[in-house]
This record gives structure tokens, C-alpha cells and sequence, in this order.
């Protein structure tokens, strides 16, 4: 079931129930003490670049923080390596990077794809109303070069998809291949928990 939803539309569910609410309270406990030490990631040049690797980087705002042990402890738990690894058909799974995102008023981040070791993304709204994260999974399989010479006029398309991003459910993609974006935020306040994973074999 999983790695059919994964081929059809390149994102998957980790079941509602399968994070204890009592993490999801240390993380948001946790995201209120770190917020005050986040950095602020603010990439202005307009236009998409492609990097080596076949990600591509384009203008984003917003603040960030890796974390530390309530978000370590969600990054090892299992419902999230059974989840990726069912979906995308490995058999191991190795977590490479992780951090919170706060959202304010204007943030965004355009049009972009994960860096190349990414095999699955996930995310979840932490507090507040995180909306839509924008989306073109018809778009998988086309070339970086074409996806950044598509939307390099455009910071978000505007016959574009979308999937909510789920309050404290976790939601995996495919960053790595499917166009994606995060549209300005227009509430006071959002926090997002992310976390990549790398297929090791």
C-alpha cells in the first residue's frame, strides 16, 4: 500500500497514532526554547540555481534550528524507518539531517528540489497552521536544468497542486524529485519539524 502511494503520487503518511502525544510535547516545548538561538535562512538572489548533485536552491526566508534530544528521539523512532523504508523499497535507512523551521508573516521558500542524498523528506506542522505545501508530482521525472529553467520567472506556479502539511503528523515526500515549495506564510506563527533520510541499501 505505502510503496504504491509512493510510485503513484511520491508522498506517504506515518500513521496519526504512531508518535506518543508526550513527544510531540517536548518537541513543542523544546521549539519554544530553542526559537531564541535559531538562524535565519534568507537566500535573495531571485531565480533558481541548479547545484551538482541535482538539487536546485531558490529564494526562501525563514528561521532555523537543528534541534536537540525530543527532536533526536523522533529522528530514531521506528514508525518513521518503517515508514520510508516500505515506501521506497529499501531495506535501511540512515537519518542526515533534521531541524525545526519557524514560519512568520511573508516567509516562504520557492520552487526547489532536495539535495541528491535525500531519499525521503518528512515534515509536520509543529504549531500553529503550517497550510499547503505546494506540489507537481508530474513533474517527478523531468530534469532539474528544465524544472529550473521552467519556474525561473515564477516564485510560485500558479497552476500549482498542493498537500496539507498535517499538524503533528508526519507526512514523507519526495523532495528530492518533485518540484516543491512553500507558499508566504500568513499567520502569526508556524513551526515545522523536519527530517531526511538516506537509503543504505
Amino acid at each position: 500500500m505505502l510503496r504504491a502511494q509512493w510510485l503513484a503520487d511520491g508522498r506517504v503518511q506515518v500513521p496519526a497514532d504512531a508518535i506518543p502525544a508526550s513527544l510531540w510535547d517536548d518537541l513543542a516545548a523544546e521549539a519554544e526554547k530553542l526559537e531564541y538561538d535559531a538562524i535565519p535562512r534568507e537566500r535573495t538572489v531571485p531565480g533558481l540555481k541548479m547545484l551538482r548533485d541535482g538539487s536546485i536552491t531558490s529564494p526562501q526566508r525563514c528561521h532555523v534550528h537543528p534541534g536537540g534530544e525530543a527532536l533526536k528521539t523522533l529522528v530514531r523512532h521506528p514508525a518513521l524507518m518503517e515508514v520510508a523504508c516500505e515506501a521506497t523499497g529499501s531495506t535501511r535507512m540512515v537519518a542526515i539531517r533534521w531541524g525545526y523551521k519557524w514560519y512568520r508573516p511573508g516567509d516562504h521558500m520557492q520552487v526547489h528540489r532536495d539535495e541528491g542524498k535525500c531519499t525521503i523528506t518528512y515534515s509536520t506542522g509543529l504549531v500553529g497552521d503550517l497550510g499547503t505545501m505546494g506540489w507537481l508530482p508530474n513533474l517527478r521525472w523531468l530534469p532539474s536544468a528544465e524544472i529550473a529553467d521552467r519556474f525561473s520567472g515564477e516564485a510560485f506556479p500558479h497552476d500549482d497542486g498542493s498537500f496539507p502539511v498535517l499538524h503533528r503528523v508526519m507526512t514523507g515526500f519526495d523532495g528530492v524529485r518533485v518540484p516543491h515549495w512553500r507558499p508566504p506564510y500568513e499567520q502569526d506563527l508556524g513551526v515545522m519539524v523536519t527530517c531526511c533520510y538516506a537509503s543504505r541499501a
